[in-house]
């Protein structure tokens, strides 16, 4: 992970490193795929930001002071995050352009509810579900066991799930649902690979009780803990892995992956 939890940064240098918008509470980075959203204590009107410990997710509002909150600009970003592979990393204000960093955050779902804006007068409100990625990780794993039996057709349908749903699924509902794709797509990725990296086309290197052994790289993102679409990862050997993210030729190696995954997608989209 970029950033360590619990450490304090100044805000303005983390603009300075990695861009994005220095005022808004949700900060799209132009230079590299991720999204800052900043839980702003300062604010003039009422926000809704808050954590519920007991089912360990994170509501956040959406951006927009005056009328309706629609779904463009940071709003947009943060609902098209998973899709697009932007990493979204949640700050929390302390005073003095400081700000704790208090996780890496995955979208769960959204809901449209009433607030007040900037005056005070009725609109509505994006609210955003977030759960910290290494959450949804280790909850996918109790899932594993269920997709590994299943068909190509049948992962590709979880696979297919909209995730981004308004009021009427249940947070425990959604919570499953991100947990379950998550399992499915590594298992599509697997059945892609047919147990050879798709990097360096070598067979798995060792065989498991499982099946083969390779290991799960994101082509676009800064973690490998979570991939929601068979598109944005690839199965690699662990010398391979290893290269694409401590090689020195890193970059270049891991667009050369992409392009063959583009490939291989292009061509599955070709067969009858």
């Amino acid at each position: 992970m970029l950033f360590e939890r619990n450490k304090i940064y100044k805000r303005s240098s983390l603009h300075d490193q990695y861009g994005g918008n220095r005022q808004r509470g949700i900060s799209p980075s132009a230079k590299h795929d991720m999204i800052f959203i900043f839980d702003m204590k300062n604010s003039s009107f009422e926000y809704t930001n808050h954590w519920d410990e007991k089912e360990g997710l994170y509501y956040y509002n959406g951006e927009g002071q005056i009328g309706d909150q629609t779904f463009t600009s940071g709003n947009k970003a943060l609902l098209r995050h998973i899709e697009r592979s932007k990493d979204v990393y949640l700050f929390e204000e302390i005073g003095n352009s400081m700000y704790r960093f208090i996780d890496q955050m995955i979208l769960i779902g959204y809901d449209i509810q009433f607030g007040s804006d900037k005056n005070h007068q009725q609109r509505e409100v994006i609210v955003f579900t977030f759960e910290p990625i290494h959450s949804v990780f280790e909850g996918a794993h109790n899932f594993f066991e269920k997709m590994k039996y299943k068909t190509s057709d049948e992962l590709h349908l979880i696979v297919k799930q909209n995730l981004q749903k308004v009021s009427g699924s249940s947070t425990a509902i959604r919570k499953q649902q991100i947990r379950e794709r998550s399992a499915a797509v590594y298992y599509s990725i697997l059945a892609r690979a047919n147990n050879h990296c798709e990097a360096c086309g070598s067979p798995s290197p060792f065989e498991t009780e499982d099946g083969a052994y390779l290991e799960l790289h994101s082509l676009y993102s800064h973690s490998d803990q979570i991939i929601l679409l068979p598109g944005l990862g690839a199965a690699v050997c662990p010398n391979c892995h290893m290269r694409l993210h401590k090689g020195k030729d890193r970059s270049q190696y891991n667009e050369q992956l992409q392009h063959k995954i583009i490939a291989k997608l292009i061509e599955e989209i070709g067969r009858p």
